[in-house]
């Protein structure tokens, strides 16, 4: 078999490079380190602030970070090089869409500090929903997200900090376990079509960028950064916001856990995400190695 010769690899990180627990494997790591050796450039990419992206990675370091679906970019130690933010007057008609209807709409708004911006007038109305899904983990991570990582402000301070850029929004994040729910909550952007692109990283989830924004432009800086021919990319994803990233990168690889739809579109298929599916991919079909135990 002819091992393939990346010169960069990208990997998303829930669903991919992280388990279900949301961590960063012994196995993945000890991989991801090997290839490094080989000289192959490791670029996180990811719908994730910074800020979030760099708990679970333990310090391990990547080469460059493509955070917020693209919208802002990273060097190794943490300058922010690059940002795509959506325009004030979007976001504020936006959130008074969203904040129209009698049952709440759980978003958050992230900005270029890694910021969750929530409104504290919606808060409250958020508590039940909250607890809304099957998934114990899921609904965990939304209880951690409100009530320890959001920067909670009221509704006038927030369109405040917004119009003085004092917060510059790169990203809207929306969940909704109802799909016809879900789609009327996009629907509501239908007036910033132009301005906007819209994906998601899961099938409960929409995420807003700015118009042209998706890891794979992110990505495609760091190709001109460091000379890197797009089909010498490596990418890894298994969602919605991974589809541009794996349509253009030489080497896409979806993981066992992706839609049928993403699976489709990758040129390889990686192992499930619980398995070390990233660290299998790597020994088996690059470095041609067993790893160590």
């Amino acid at each position: 078999m002819m091992l393939l010769t990346p010169g960069m690899a990208a990997f998303d990180m829930d669903g991919t490079l992280l388990n279900e627990a949301s961590q960063m494997s012994k196995g993945n790591r000890e991989a991801l380190f090997k290839l490094q050796e080989t000289g192959c450039k490791l670029v996180l990419s990811t719908g994730r602030m910074f800020g979030s992206a760099q708990i679970p990675i333990d310090s391990f370091p990547f080469d460059g970070y493509v955070c917020s679906n693209g919208a802002a970019l990273y060097e190794k130690d943490g300058t922010l090089i690059r940002r795509y933010s959506l325009a004030k007057e979007m976001v504020i008609g936006a959130i008074h869409a969203l904040r129209q209807d009698s049952e709440p709409v759980y978003y958050e708004m992230h900005d270029t500090n890694s910021n969750r911006w929530m409104v504290q007038e919606d808060r409250d109305r958020l508590e039940p929903i909250i607890e809304q899904g099957t998934s114990l983990e899921g609904v965990s991570m939304r209880r951690f997200a409100l009530y320890r990582l959001a920067k909670v402000v009221p509704l006038e301070e927030m369109l405040k900090n917004i119009e003085t850029g004092e917060a510059e929004i790169v990203k809207f994040f929306i969940w909704e376990s109802d799909a016809e729910r879900l789609k009327w909550i996009a629907d509501q952007f239908a007036p910033w079509k132009s301005q906007i692109s819209i994906t998601s990283s899961g099938s409960t989830n929409i995420e807003i960028n700015s118009h042209g924004v998706s890891k794979w432009e992110g990505l495609r800086h760091f190709c001109q950064l460091w000379g890197i021919a797009p089909e010498k990319v490596m990418a890894f994803g298994d969602a919605e916001n991974d589809r541009e990233a794996l349509t253009e990168a030489g080497y896409s690889v979806a993981m066992e856990n992706a839609s049928s739809k993403i699976k489709e579109i990758a040129k390889f298929v990686a192992p499930h995400h619980n398995e070390d599916g990233v660290a299998q991919f790597i020994w088996k079909h690059v470095l041609g190695e067993t790893p160590s135990r």
